[in-house]
């Protein structure tokens, strides 16, 4: 007779999410996460300004500053960082380079960088016009007169002659310049969305310490939540480096890894976009701030490593997301059943959650105290581990079956 586990292509410990591009060896994932870490590593790096911005241009938080701060000094202080630090200008150019040359991917780059740039132009900003004044001076045209232009193509090809060109007056202006756009995307989403960000923060990590009690999650754990969170920023918002809206992708917001740096895509299409607003937008920035505040070292992130164990992690995280803004995707019926609302990002896997988080209130299991506490990077057991990830994607697999 056919088992359960064999019916819904369980094999042993590899399992597919619903929502995983490779199968999950949940033996494998509990190791992972079971091995002993620096979990002070990320406070130390963000503080010390060496955590990505999510820029095309690659740089890290100190980087930008470092550059902004010899340009805003004066010609001299610039000049001496090209002597001696050259790579820190470079490269930020260079990357923005193999950008370009790599393919359109998902948008026209160079017709997208043109763009943006008469946007930086017609708000008056220093570096925006210091390269406006080197094109028109070097090859006499303007950044509105490329941006006037219909070709596409060459506008992708002049960016790539631009920024491959090892001219140093060159490479000093686009790199102090694309550390001021960085800058400039940072501030839109602070503008916009600092006070749901900083209310988000405070909703988090009270639902985090109220589980954690109940979890018996360790204190200095609860206390690296709080430094990430009280750290927690939003990145650069670069449409270079990729797409800022939601149409294509369906991806709503956005973390990443190793920085504390989250993001808020638009609304719409690329050619009708629009900002999120209220409890959309809050709820965007509660999830990712979840991630924030789960992530540890490296690719190490809540339940998930890289790409293992994505379906195991985003349930925890949206789950927790719902209880820390009021819940309003946890449906409760007459009878006293909960069901999770059609809406709600992996809904599934948030569905497997709540039942773990409910058979833990009444004392039937420990697996969710146990993936409870590993999100938050408190493994007490290897073998606990693994059979609280192996009973979450038995128990995902049952629902999505059930539901569909």
């Amino acid at each position: 007779m056919e088992t359960l586990e064999h019916s819904l292509g369980l094999n042993q410990t590899r399992v597919y999410g619903q929502h995983e591009p490779m199968v999950t060896d949940t033996v494998r994932l509990a190791g992972e996460l079971s091995t002993p870490q620096d979990v002070s590593r990320l406070i130390i790096d963000f503080d010390n300004g060496i955590t990505p911005l999510r820029d095309v241009g690659g740089m890290f938080t100190a980087q930008r500053m470092a550059i902004l701060e010899a340009y805003q000094s004066g010609n001299i202080d610039i000049d001496k960082m090209e002597s001696m630090h050259p790579e820190m200008l470079s490269t930020p150019v260079m990357n923005l380079h193999e950008r370009v040359v790599s393919g359109n991917q998902d948008q026209p780059v160079g017709h997208n960088f043109f763009v943006n740039a008469t946007g930086f132009l017609d708000a008056h900003l220093p570096w925006a016009e210091q390269f406006d004044n080197l094109l028109r001076t070097r090859a006499g045209v303007s950044l509105y007169d490329i941006d006037r232009s219909d070709d596409k193509l060459g506008k992708d090809r002049l960016l790539s002659v631009i920024t491959d060109n090892h001219d140093r007056e060159l490479t000093k202006t686009l790199a102090v310049y694309l550390a001021g756009r960085s800058l400039e995307g940072e501030k839109y989403l602070k503008h916009h969305y600092g006070h749901a960000l900083e209310s988000a923060k405070n909703q988090i990590y009270v639902t985090t310490q109220q589980i954690g009690e109940t979890t018996g999650m360790r204190i200095d754990m609860l206390e690296r939540v709080a430094g990430q969170l009280y750290r927690a920023t939003f990145g650069s918002f670069d449409h270079l480096h990729g797409l800022v809206t939601s149409d294509n992708t369906g991806v709503v917001g956005d973390y990443l890894p190793g920085s504390l740096r989250i993001e808020v895509q638009f609304d719409g299409s690329i050619r009708s976009a629009r900002l999120r607003e209220g409890s959309d937008a809050h709820h965007v920035i509660a999830h990712e701030l979840q991630h924030a505040s789960s992530a540890q070292t490296g690719l190490r992130c809540g339940l998930r490593i890289s790409k293992q164990g994505l379906e195991v992690d985003e349930g925890m995280t949206e789950y927790l997301t719902q209880l820390s803004i009021g819940a309003p995707g946890i449906e409760h019926s007459a009878n006293g059943t909960m069901k999770i609302s059609y809406d709600v990002p992996y809904r599934e896997a948030v569905f497997a959650m709540m039942v773990l988080h409910e058979q833990f209130k009444f004392e039937k299991n420990m697996y969710f105290s146990t993936l409870f506490n590993a999100y938050h990077g408190d493994v007490m057991s290897q073998r606990q581990l693994e059979s609280a990830l192996y009973e979450f994607y038995r128990l995902n697999l049952v629902i999505s079956q059930s539901l569909s």
